[in-house]
């Protein structure tokens, strides 16, 4: 279980963060994933005589955050609609932000003062709320000047806090005991506390350290996936106080299970082809921290920009070859989920657990490097006009199973088996969205021949991975040649070797008919493309939406259509071939679906133009 993984993960930063007070633990980073931003500090002039305290407002300025200062700000994320915790927060409105700090913020911070033993606190903060009385306006418009000052992308990522100057020495709100303790009661107490509903048990058992606890919280995971606050989701008929039965927390494994929520998402929170997902690693042996550590910076210190810049592939792919390499002493789950913008709650899409990088190997080093030899790809795609080989990645399931890719994403990492007619479905779907655009649209659309490449190396892929059935047992004999020297503009021994090599592909007689009619049909496109500039058969295709019916009559009227066009003495062998592999098999093409049929008829049309006879080879049969 995933949360089980991200307690020991906190368990792991708690031991490297002794040194700090009970507070800094709660305190948050306001842009983890940055490794500086700007804060826009509206500083305040403090003058005090005995008990008399006067604060007036002096200016703002900038000040650099970093993971070694943003503790000193006392940022803590509150709740959507009522503010942050501390005056704290992030600025992308003025008015808004300053509001919150005035209208609400401030008035209970006092409240808590009124009730506490922080005197001078009180009356320190009461100094300051005469001061924002008279100057709101003032510090407003100065806020709202120097937001201005930057650009949207630097807006973006901007947050607004306080300074006090006092006898020349600077005060932040991380030096006010009120404020750590506003910060502590929230990060602890609010594990108990939520929708105005406190939900805690006692002495009971912790559902993650098994320990019997004096005290457990009702709401204690941090990640935002259960939605306690509506009717049916928790236990108690309904009643919320009762949460805490659903999943008790100890506050000891509730600290260190947000410590390690924190750092996932802080360092641990990766992409894959436009999908968020957490990577929480988790040990094979309990209570390791030194191999967790481990596993965590082979996660963490990848340099793709140094080993992976001269290289066609992801960072997502990159990313996987390189935890494929490491050793089994760890596992991963992975954790795919959607973020509400708002709310911050996360959807799950899809749970991987305990995927070993032996797992990782093979599918991302392992059965690429036997794929990617296949002479069919080599310098088939070009990049900035320099021809590159293709190569398997990750990416060619979601081009083609761009509205499941969890889906296919699971069966493939798991090892569980895949429809073939799913998969042909999903291809030919790909095929047919972009002849239609081809025909009809002014941009880009990936030639249909780059498409065949793709599908035929995700299906050598998963047949690698015996994902998908095929039969292995095919063995293709082809026919003699007939060896008088005549002209022949169509090299039958290209042929032949293609479908040798391509056994798994084909595996049956009849595919290796469906694709020669793929071939016969080139052949007479490109004979009407010369003769009439256009290519007037195509129509009779209907789309790439074939059956066997339709491809019969295909197959008939485009040796008709040959032989109108010019002798069809060049094409005899080739003519012979089709009749054995396709007419004598006629009667088997009902065995596959319809997509897997118009696969290999297209197979053919787009591969078609490889087995033409170089124009040296012809004219040495001339000779």
């Amino acid at each position: 279980m995933q949360d089980r993984a991200t307690i020991e993960i906190g368990k792991w930063q708690l031991e490297s963060l002794t040194n700090q007070e009970p507070y800094q633990l709660y305190v948050e980073d306001m842009f983890p994933k940055k490794d500086s931003y700007k804060m826009i500090l509206l500083v305040f002039d403090v003058e005090q005589e005995g008990e008399a305290i006067k604060i007036s407002y002096r200016n703002n300025n900038i000040a650099e955050v970093s993971k070694k200062n943003y503790a000193q700000f006392a940022y803590r994320k509150g709740a959507a609609r009522g503010g942050d915790v501390t005056f704290t927060t992030k600025l992308n409105s003025v008015d808004k932000k300053l509001n919150t700090l005035y209208i609400n913020q401030l008035p209970k911070l006092l409240k808590v003062l009124q009730t506490s033993t922080f005197t001078e606190e009180f009356s320190f903060f009461t100094a300051f709320k005469v001061c924002l009385d008279a100057h709101i306006e003032e510090i407003k418009t100065s806020l709202q000047a120097k937001f201005e000052e930057f650009d949207k992308k630097i807006q973006q990522a901007m947050g607004v806090s306080v300074k006090f100057m006092v006898d020349g020495k600077e005060k932040y709100l991380g030096d006010f005991e009120v404020v750590k303790q506003i910060i502590l009661a929230h990060g602890t107490e609010g594990k108990s506390s939520k929708y105005g509903v406190v939900s805690e048990g006692k002495n009971s058992q912790c559902s993650v350290c098994l320990k019997e606890k004096e005290k457990l919280h009702g709401f204690g995971s941090p990640f935002k996936y259960a939605s306690v606050d509506k009717k049916g989701l928790v236990s108690g008929f309904f009643n919320q106080k009762n949460n805490w039965k659903n999943y008790p927390i100890c506050p000891e494994c509730a600290l260190a299970f947000e410590m390690g929520q924190k750092y996932i998402v802080n360092n641990l929170n990766k992409y894959f082809y436009g999908k968020n997902y957490y990577m929480i690693p988790k040990t094979i042996f309990k209570n390791s921290p030194e191999k967790l550590e481990e596993a965590i910076l082979i996660l963490t210190d990848l340099k793709y920009s140094e080993k992976g810049k001269n290289s066609i592939k992801s960072e997502e792919d990159f990313l996987m070859e390189s935890i494929g390499e490491a050793k089994n002493s760890f596992s991963l789950n992975l954790l795919f989920f959607e973020e509400n913008p708002t709310t911050k709650a996360i959807k799950i899409k899809l749970m991987l657990e305990e995927i070993m990088p032996s797992r990782f190997n093979t599918l991302f080093n392992d059965v690429p490097a036997i794929v990617n030899k296949h002479s069919l790809y080599e310098k088939a795609i070009t990049i900035k006009k320099e021809k590159k080989d293709l190569v398997f990645r990750f990416a060619l399931f979601k081009d083609f199973f761009a509205d499941s890719f969890f889906s296919i994403v699971q069966k493939v990492f798991l090892g569980q088996s895949i429809s073939k007619e799913t998969l042909y479905a999903k291809i030919m779907n790909v095929i047919r969205q972009n002849y239609n655009k081809s025909r009809s649209s002014s941009g880009y659309v990936e030639y249909t021949y780059l498409t065949v490449l793709k599908a035929h190396l995700l299906i050598n892929y998963l047949q690698q991975l015996n994902l998908i059935d095929y039969n292995k047992n095919f063995n293709f004999q082809p026919m003699e040649q007939n060896t008088e020297k005549k002209k022949r503009s169509f090299d039958m021994e290209k042929l032949h070797k293609f479908i040798k090599e391509n056994e798994n592909f084909f595996d049956e007689d009849y595919k290796v008919g469906i694709f020669s009619v793929g071939i016969l049909v080139r052949l007479l496109l490109n004979i009407q493309q010369q003769s009439l500039g256009n290519t007037p058969f195509e129509k009779r295709l209907r789309g790439y939406h074939l059956n066997p019916e339709i491809l019969q009559k295909v197959y008939v009227e485009a040796l008709g259509k040959i032989s109108v066009y010019q002798n069809f003495y060049t094409y005899q062998e080739f003519k012979a071939f089709t009749t054995e592999y396709f007419n004598l098999n006629i009667n088997k093409l009902s065995q596959i679906s319809n997509n897997e049929l118009s696969l290999y008829f297209v197979s053919g049309l787009e591969l078609g133009s490889r087995f033409k006879r170089d124009k040296e080879d012809t004219k040495k049969q001339e000779n």
